[in-house]
C-alpha cells in the first residue's frame, strides 16, 4: 500500500513547521517514501560548503504504513536498526508523541 497523497502533503507541513525558521540554515527535517514506508530524515549543511558537498541526512524515525491503515513508528536505534516506538492511526500525531 502507497502512503496517500494527502499524509505525504501533511508530512512536508509537519517537516516545515519542526524547524523554527531562524534555524534552517543550520538544520531541516524531510523525508523519504519508499513503498509503504516514510523515513523521517535530519538534514545538516555540510562542514565545509566551499567543497560543494550536499547536506548530510540522518535518519530519525520510520513510519510504517499497516496493511490495516494504521501506522508504526520507530526510532533510530544505536546499533543502526529500528527500536519500535508507539502504533497509531495517525502519523503525524505519533511524531509528536515523540518528538522531543
Amino acid at each position: 500500500m502507497d502512503v496517500p497523497e494527502e499524509i505525504r502533503s501533511r508530512l512536508s507541513q509537519w517537516c516545515a513547521d519542526v524547524v523554527p525558521d531562524a534555524e534552517r540554515e543550520q538544520q531541516r527535517l524531510g523525508y523519504t517514501i519508499q513503498g509503504d514506508e516514510v523515513t523521517i530524515l535530519d538534514r545538516r549543511p555540510p562542514t565545509y560548503p566551499e567543497l560543494e558537498v550536499e547536506w548530510s541526512a540522518t535518519p530519525v524515525a520510520l513510519l510504517r504504513l499497516e496493511d490495516d491503515g494504521g501506522w508504526v513508528l520507530y526510532r533510530a536505534a544505536a546499533d543502526g536498526g529500528w527500536q519500535h516506538e508507539t502504533a497509531g492511526p495517525d502519523p503525524i500525531a505519533l511524531l509528536e508523541q515523540v518528538r522531543d
